[in-house]
């Protein structure tokens, strides 16, 4: 798999959950440890799990989920995508209100194949602090990142 790869399986969520799936070995593994999701081996959970990404309905208040390929590492067995994602039109997300709070993060999400190129093996990886920082900006210790703060609010050590 390629770079070619990348971008098409990130564009299928814009068409469908379905679309994304048929990527996807009948025999796989797929984990989004930041979601609490491990080994996650059926195509029925994973359908469920993509429906949220690839939603269409912008008055849902699940919003439209945009990714870009941003690179990809690796040869035709296996390799590391490198991704954004940014929802428009998103009221809540992972339990958090998101009305009017443009938000998104990067990731990578690392991808094995098997011999006709689908995907049988997962695990993706995103930053889950710039999600925080944005919808929830008043919280001790969010908001912009500052260099040499400390976000504990702690002394920072210093050399002597």
């Amino acid at each position: 798999m390629n770079y070619e790869f990348a971008v098409k399986w990130l564009k299928c969520f814009r068409e469908s959950s379905e679309a994304v799936c048929a990527l996807y070995d009948d025999s796989f593994s797929f984990s989004d440890p930041m979601l609490d999701q491990w080994d996650v081996n059926t195509k029925p959970d994973l359908l469920r799990l993509f429906a949220l990404y690839a939603n269409k309905d912008r008055a849902n208040g699940i919003g439209v989920h945009n990714f870009r390929a941003r690179g990809y590492v690796g040869d035709h067995r296996s390799g590391l995508i490198l991704w954004e994602w940014s929802p428009e039109d998103c009221a809540m997300f992972i339990g958090m209100d998101a009305v009017s709070k443009p938000f998104g993060t990067q990731g990578h999400t690392h991808h094995e194949y098997n011999e006709k190129g689908l995907i049988t093996r997962e695990s993706s990886w995103w930053d889950g602090s710039a999600v925080l920082r944005a919808l929830k900006p008043d919280m001790p210790g969010h908001g912009p990142a500052e260099p040499g703060k400390s976000p504990f609010g702690a002394k920072q050590a210093v050399a002597a």
